[in-house]
């Protein structure tokens, strides 16, 4: 027999032996067809609306599993829904259905702000769109790979009066502080607190106030900012008897920068040795972080106000005066100064007095 008709029946040989083994495990006994698990992502979590400006925000928190408490592997996006209940609606009894407002997607987001697992989308221009007194409500659904829905999670927002920006907003900056002031709105309905928001380009400010919750008083201190940056802030007024409150428009922009006013400590330990060829001084070197060096300074006893020695800051902790007088009497002292834009200088250090021989 041929090479290739040994292959053919080796190859008729193992088709029967699948064919065998296949009718015997399926003469098994036989139950009711168990049909596919459908998995569904879990509701999204930690749903809220709050009014800003002319906008109203939605976020809310990823589901971290599916609805049966699997792990949600497979997130695609969100789709999101509105409904508008108008005075009239709600006097007549009317509730319209959700029509679908926006498609937020799981991972980078075009339309929406994504930090870790918490969405934002900004709802612009509705909340001057509607009549005062209208209700706002928001339908949030999580849809996986397969086009699985999740349960919905709805939030519903009472648009109240806006109250009027803050007057007269101040901002003094301090060393990594800046402190905050402003008035209440001078007409309209009166505020219930205050939020202020911050940003490092003019009109650009962050999506949350810095502030966790609405300021009872009308002055704030911001200690989180960075020397020499400049910061610009905005101070909306909030309204509403309870949360989601009611927030207006932004005061007038005020821009600060924050400097670092701390000079060092002076220096400490400074000695002198007379020599022939001049003065040998020394002191300990100081342990802050921003040093730029240190300035050395010189006056005679009947001097009132002493000369520097060094034009600039040293980096080192000797200088030898080599223009000292023979015969001469000196009085030393030594100054550190740090890298901020004010090059603050610290105090003198305690003179040290030597008369060279």
């Amino acid at each position: 027999m041929s090479r290739r008709g040994t292959w053919r029946v080796l190859g008729l040989r193992l088709g029967g032996m699948a064919l065998t083994l296949g009718l015997l495990l399926g003469c098994g006994r036989q139950g009711p067809p168990v049909p596919p698990r459908v998995v569904t992502p879990g509701a999204v979590q930690s749903l809220r609306a709050d009014v800003e400006e002319e906008s109203i925000v939605v976020s809310w928190v990823r589901p971290a599993a599916n609805s049966d408490g699997s792990p949600l592997t497979d997130l695609r996006e969100f789709s999101l829904y509105r409904t508008v209940q108008t005075p009239a609606d709600r006097a007549a009894g009317r509730q319209p259905p959700f029509s679908p407002l926006t498609v937020v997607l799981a991972e980078a987001p075009t339309n929406a702000a994504a930090i870790m697992d918490r969405y934002a989308y900004q709802d612009f221009g509705a909340a001057d769109a509607f009549p005062v007194g209208s209700r706002v409500s928001y339908r949030i659904e999580a849809v996986n790979r397969r086009t699985r829905v999740g349960p919905a999670a709805t939030v519903a927002v009472d648009l109240g009066p806006a109250p009027a920006p803050p007057t007269g907003v101040s901002a003094r900056p301090g060393d990594g502080i800046v402190d905050l002031s402003w008035s209440a709105p001078a007409s309209g309905p009166p505020a219930r607190g205050y939020n202020v928001y911050r940003g490092t380009q003019p009109g650009v400010y962050g999506a949350a106030p810095l502030n966790s919750s609405p300021l009872l008083e009308q002055r704030f201190q911001d200690s989180t900012v960075s020397n020499g940056t400049t910061y610009y802030y905005a101070v909306r007024a909030v309204g509403g008897d309870q949360p989601p409150f009611r927030e207006g428009k932004s005061s007038a922009e005020v821009a600060v920068t924050p400097e670092d006013l701390t000079a060092p400590a002076p220096p400490s330990g400074l000695s002198a040795i007379p020599s022939e060829g001049g003065v040998a001084l020394a002191w300990s070197p100081n342990t802050e972080a921003d040093l730029q060096g240190y300035l050395v300074y010189r006056r005679e006893p009947e001097g009132v106000t002493p000369t520097r020695l060094t034009p600039s800051p040293i980096l080192t902790t000797t200088l030898t005066d080599r223009t000292a007088r023979p015969g001469a009497t000196y009085l030393y002292s030594v100054t550190a100064v740090d890298r901020s834009p004010r090059h603050n200088e610290s105090a003198p250090s305690p003179e040290v007095e030597v008369r060279l021989p």
